[in-house]
């Protein structure tokens, strides 16, 4: 993959401050970070990339309010430096939170960290929040396999594709989300570009643990 350029006044990942702009490469990033040397095994992963989205205009009510956003080949490389530092099975599922209109960019994400799409849950909210065309009432998380996905399939049959569930913080994802996870899919549970915490669960992010 190309190098992504884009600019930061701090590095994204470490928040060194580096007034710079920086050049994130599988093979190229700050020494702050990548930790510890022991690889922690993991058989699904959980990512919301801090997809591009801007909104509201002067008053700003996107997602740049909140947090800095990346470019989907950013958050590629990102995620796959800290994939690095864990063991990944060959047989893994993944769940992916995108935005509505990064929905291909959210396939391609799956596809380049080596995932094929395979269906979508939905997060359905009691309430509207913004849009343009439609005033937006859910979110959608899509789901791919690596391998055989059936091996990591726990034996519960009842899962189902709908979370009916409140808003809560910005970004913030419901506890009946993690509860779904855990039981359609075996762990270790590894969440990139998470903002929360969860006991047993592997979490990445710059922010981990604001929410």
């Amino acid at each position: 993959m190309s190098v992504e350029r884009f600019e930061r006044d701090n590095c994204w990942h470490c928040s060194l401050d580096c007034g710079r702009i920086a050049e994130l490469s599988a093979h190229e990033v700050c020494p702050e970070f990548v930790s510890g040397d022991e690889l922690r095994s993991v058989s699904t992963i959980v990512a919301d990339p801090p997809w591009l989205e801007r909104g509201g205009g002067r008053i700003q009510r996107g997602a740049d309010k909140h947090y800095s956003l990346l470019s989907a080949d950013a958050s590629v490389l990102v995620m796959q430096e800290w994939m690095k530092s864990y063991e990944i099975a060959e047989n893994a599922h993944m769940y992916l939170w995108v935005t509505n209109n990064h929905l291909e960019d959210g396939l391609k994400v799956m596809r380049d960290l080596g995932f094929r799409y395979i269906t979508n849950i939905c997060w359905v909210k009691p309430s509207f929040g913004l849009g343009y065309y439609f005033r937006g009432q859910h979110e959608l998380c899509l789901f791919g396999v690596r391998g055989r996905g059936s091996q990591v399939k726990t034996d519960d049959n009842g899962v189902s594709s709908i979370v009916k569930a409140s808003k809560r913080k910005h970004s913030q994802k419901p506890d009946e989300f993690y509860d779904l996870v855990e039981r359609r899919s075996a762990g270790g549970y590894l969440y990139m570009f998470s903002r929360s915490e969860r006991v047993g669960w592997y979490m990445e992010g710059d922010e981990v643990g604001v929410l």
